[in-house]
């Protein structure tokens, strides 16, 4: 989904995929080749002390600015588009309903927006708005014809969407003022920035592909972790919750009293130790929150009436603080569903050299990834 567009383009040559965080930049250059996309090189610039509020990184645009110019000068990018995504914290998500329109001259757009108004937390004069219709298969025909079919997007309706005659619409909207931040950032940087989506689509290219399972995407940052429950990509519940890998690295700096630089050392170095059945206790007490999260979010999604579904069928761990050690084995245990770690590259060629590399990586790149993957999408 697209909550910013630049002007359209009729071929690429490359993208960048760039993901601005609390805790860095990160930047993948990835390129077509025979149908499939090769990685041409990455980059990223990771803050000492990343702030815990999530828009921080945009309060001080020059230093966003020369982290981005210096990654791509350093790493030798040669692309000079890119797709970013806004952070999820500050995008506004939701499936609200409609009633089915009767004939094609019904005002689609209208519908949407009258129903988006009374759930979006601004004016919608001050918010982008994107849509996309779930329940394609209740459009009277004509207004189905000539809108680009999404397969990846498209549902079933449900037997109460049938009987009920309401069809499904997938809303994402963001702060105008939000969007103007990114555009001047890019604009500063020299970087056409062709669009802007959500984290979580750009998870589901990464991470998910074309597995129509109901699966729970888990983007563990440093100072923030973004929640998404999927089916048949569609995202039918998102939520973030403050906490993340700095949850640990204080937990260390507090129980040795060492300083927080030495804990967060201390703490990658766990995150390459492998095999262990359970974290350490510490760990385990620093993400209860987390793990908290973690079930509520499933209980919430079993009581959606968006769907018939009662629960999710794996979950997908990502982001920075995916690699804590036996976080997965830990968290099947506590919620009883199969937990892996997510590998973002599995859909890229890539140099086997480099392959040691990209897997200690991988995780905090999965959303840069996802991003420049978009490209290959017609």
């Amino acid at each position: 989904m697209n909550l910013f567009r630049g002007k359209k383009q009729e071929a690429f040559h490359g993208m960048l995929g760039v993901d601005l965080g609390p805790s860095g930049v990160k930047i993948v250059e990835l390129t077509p080749e025979k149908g499939k996309m090769r990685l041409s090189t990455y980059g990223y610039s990771e803050y000492a002390e990343p702030k815990p509020e999530a828009m921080a990184f945009l309060d001080d645009v020059d230093k966003t600015v020369e982290a981005i110019t210096r990654i791509v000068k350093e790493s030798g990018m040669k692309a000079t588009k890119a797709i970013a995504a806004l952070p999820s914290a500050m995008v506004f998500q939701a499936i609200i309903t409609i009633p089915q329109p009767k004939n094609v001259k019904e005002d689609l757009k209208a519908l949407i927006e009258t129903q988006a108004a009374k759930l979006l937390p601004l004016p919608l004069s001050e918010m982008i708005l994107d849509s996309n219709v779930l329940d394609k298969d209740l459009l009277p025909k004509e207004e189905e014809r000539g809108k680009k079919k999404e397969e990846s997007m498209s549902q079933q309706p449900t037997d109460e969407a049938r009987k009920n005659k309401n069809i499904r619409v997938l809303i994402t909207g963001a702060p105008k003022t939000l969007v103007g931040k990114y555009v001047e950032i890019f604009r500063r940087s020299k970087i056409e920035l062709v669009s802007l989506e959500t984290e979580v689509f750009a998870l589901i290219r990464s991470l998910v592909g074309n597995d129509k399972s109901r699966i729970m995407l888990v983007d563990m940052g440093h100072v923030q972790t973004n929640i998404a429950i999927v089916d048949r990509g569609v995202p039918y519940l998102h939520r973030s919750t403050r906490g993340g890998g700095v949850d640990v690295t204080n937990a260390l700096a507090q129980s040795t009293s060492m300083a927080f630089a030495d804990a967060e050392r201390m703490k990658c170095d766990l995150g390459l130790q492998q095999g262990g059945g359970e974290p350490p206790k510490l760990v385990q007490t620093a993400l209860a929150n987390i793990v908290h999260e973690l079930r509520y979010a499933i209980e919430l999604y079993a009581a959606q009436d968006f769907h018939s579904n009662t629960t999710v069928e794996k979950i997908i761990m990502t982001g920075g603080s995916a690699h804590l050690p036996a976080l997965d084995t830990y968290l099947t245990s506590q919620l009883n569903v199969n937990v892996y770690i997510g590998d973002p590259w599995a859909r890229i060629a890539a140099p086997p050299s480099l392959r040691p590399v990209l897997e200690e990586v991988g995780p905090r790149f999965a959303v840069a990834l996802g991003l420049a993957m978009r490209q290959n999408e017609s």
